[in-house]
């Protein structure tokens, strides 16, 4: 089979941003070696153009002028989308499918009536919505439960979603031990060190703030070690985004939160080095409000031996359970520190969190699902599904982008907790299924119920 793969996030020959982009070369390599011929299209910045070729043989072509700097689709001008229109229909003709990865494809009038599967990496940044409230798909690729319960409970509720499959994002295992290895231009490691990592992009909501406050009340805590807060700031030519904090902002930052002596930046690291990365760290980091559609650094990092605190927020709570990992409170410096002393003290067992994160996050059945779910029968078409949102629901439940903490509610996207007493217990106690919207007709109950929908704490059930 043909497959014409299109990724808006360019890619690059050397070096790779993101989980995203590893998941979607790993999907490629995959493909080729089930026997497909693909054609990998991606945009193409400032810093490269040309085409390279990947592990597996595969030409990728970074020959779409869609976007502007990563990860975001602006400042693009009308000539180059009419260019990459042309190139999507060109290259359209010679595929008998289209793999859509992290989709944010808006021209799908260039790509005739080849069946269309993409896949959905983030339910956060306006391509992915965009695509699950307006676009067609034959078939739904998304690394998570949480990010199909929550497309379910919102673009599937006014448009008719296509099918949706989880196959979460595959999470490499092999080569334990780790052997430690820090970043250069770093002091190596003193007794008295504690070194917290926060390998993330500087994008505030990832949690930079969080990582620098945390890193200020360890110090409280136990002022004769010497905390040092390492953090990736220095990424190469063509790959920020304009989202994201520069160095200078950074320790701007650390200044006026009092972590200026704690924060230590390098060089962005290729992912070939994050294994030795993460095992010389004691804490990775992950206490950020974006809502995460899987997380793999926190995964990464137990493996790697290496104790994960994150924040309770998004995908991010369906690891609940992998040794090593360990939440609080998105916002919750006491509590963070905690759990920071808490996986110092209690250390973790490397072998057995990398047995529970491969029972759950096989990198194997990842590119196997792949394959089957890109070349494998397609669902029939068949009439609209009715859309639920259109009827008055028999029953409400907690959105699944929300949690809850006795009377309180966590939102994702708001990212803060609202008091809820009246329907709280009973949103717990009726769990799954929802609460009986007769139980909603007066009072307390039914002005708490119609503040929830507004602001999107609860949903039909």
């Amino acid at each position: 089979m043909r497959i014409l793969a299109v990724s808006v996030a360019p890619l690059f020959p050397d070096r790779i941003m993101g989980g995203s982009q590893r998941i979607l070369l790993e999907v490629v390599d995959a493909l080729v070696l089930a026997g497909h011929e693909v054609r990998v299209l991606s945009s193409r910045t400032s810093s490269h153009s040309q085409g390279f070729r990947i592990a597996s043989g595969a030409l990728v072509e970074p020959a779409l002028d869609l976007r502007g700097s990563f990860p975001a689709p602006y400042q693009t001008a009308p000539h180059s989308l009419t260019s990459a229109w042309q190139v999507l229909q060109e290259n359209a003709a010679w595929a008998d499918r289209a793999y859509l990865h992290a989709d944010a494809v808006y021209f799908r009038s260039a790509l005739g009536d080849m069946p269309v599967i993409r896949s959905l990496h983030d339910y956060v940044y306006e391509e992915a919505l965009l695509s699950a409230f307006t676009l067609p798909a034959a078939r739904t690729i998304v690394p998570s439960q949480y990010v199909k319960d929550c497309i379910e409970s919102s673009a599937g509720l006014v448009s008719d979603t296509g099918e949706l499959i989880v196959v979460p994002n595959g999470v490499a295992t092999s080569g334990w031990p780790v052997e430690s290895m820090l970043p250069d231009g770093i002091k190596s490691r003193q007794e008295a060190d504690m070194i917290l990592l926060h390998p993330h992009r500087l994008q505030p909501e990832k949690g930079i703030r969080d990582s620098l406050r945390i890193a200020v009340e360890m110090k409280r805590r136990m002022p004769r070690r010497r905390i040092r807060l390492l953090v990736p700031a220095l990424q190469p030519e063509g790959s920020a985004d304009d989202a994201e904090l520069g160095d200078t902002s950074v320790l701007e930052l650390a200044s006026s939160l009092g972590a200026e002596d704690l924060l230590e930046l390098h060089a962005w690291l290729p992912s070939e080095l994050m294994p030795g990365y993460f095992a010389a760290g004691d804490v990775t980091l992950c206490p950020g409000s974006f809502v995460e559609a899987f997380g793999l650094v926190s995964l990464e990092s137990v493996v790697a031996g290496t104790p994960a605190v994150c924040a309770r927020v998004g995908a991010l709570r369906e690891q609940q359970g992998i040794p090593g990992v360990t939440h609080f409170d998105y916002g919750d410096v006491q509590e963070a520190a905690e759990a920071v002393l808490s996986a110092m003290n209690s250390g973790i067992d490397a072998q057995a969190a990398a047995h529970a994160v491969t029972e759950r996050y096989d990198i194997t059945r990842m590119r196997e699902s792949y394959v089957e779910a890109i070349t494998g029968a397609l669902p029939a078409l068949g009439p609209a599904r009715r859309r639920r949102g259109l009827t008055d629901p028999n029953a409400w439940k907690l959105a699944p982008w929300c949690y809850l903490d006795g009377d309180r509610i966590y939102h994702d996207y708001l990212a803060r907790f609202e008091q809820f007493p009246a329907i709280a217990p009973l949103l717990k106690r009726h769990a799954p299924f929802g609460i009986p919207a007769e139980l909603f007709t007066s009072g307390r109950p039914a002005s708490e119920l119609e503040s929830g929908k507004k602001q999107g704490f609860v949903v039909p059930a």
